[in-house]
């Protein structure tokens, strides 16, 4: 058995101690952990155990909010180009019908990742973050002043963007390693 699967029981003990040379000890014992598969002094720490719970939670709760950021930043897209759509479509003289059905595609594309990104985050992020590029991109490419309009606005949706991919990530290896470590016990 190795130190980390020893302390992950220790820490969980009311028996626990510290020693600033060591770190986490037996408080029985006053040393590092010497047992193999189940300590036999082993007594639960409920304290402890609804603390983890408790900062575990927290953590999630702030991932989730960082994620959300990401999908915010698509549904506001999407309802954006409902919004240029209509106007293009109904109110701008000049323009026809099929302006407005583009940019609702582009809209449905935006809302449908938002809504993928309750299922895999990272993944409809990601593919939001290259769309919203490469239509920033064609844009500019179709009337250069583009760049510059917005461009507030478009340095914090990417940022929200790539910042909410980043927590995705982070989130769905924890999660993948809980698997694995899950699987290795049986």
């Amino acid at each position: 058995m190795t130190r980390e699967e020893q302390l992950e029981s220790c820490n969980l003990c009311q028996n626990r101690s510290f020693n600033p040379a060591i770190g986490t000890i037996c408080g029985l014992t006053n040393d590092a952990a010497t047992f193999d598969g189940v300590c036999t002094s082993f007594i639960v720490d409920e304290l402890e155990i609804a603390s983890n719970e408790r900062k575990e939670k927290e953590q999630k709760t702030h991932a989730n909010k960082d994620i959300n950021r990401g999908r915010y930043a698509l549904f506001i897209i999407g309802g954006l180009y409902i919004i240029a759509g209509f106007l293009e479509a109904y109110v701008i003289e000049g323009h026809d019908l099929i302006y407005g059905v583009i940019d609702w595609f582009v809209a449905a594309i935006f809302i449908g990742l938002g809504v993928w990104s309750y299922k895999q985050a990272s993944l409809a992020l990601i593919i939001g973050l290259i769309v919203y590029i490469a239509v920033m991109l064609l844009l500019a490419f179709l009337d250069p002043s583009t760049i510059i309009k917005g461009i507030i606005w478009k340095v914090l949706i990417i940022y929200s963007l790539i910042y909410s991919i980043k927590t995705a990530r982070s989130e769905e290896a924890k999660i993948k390693k809980t698997r694995v470590d899950l699987l290795d016990e049986f």
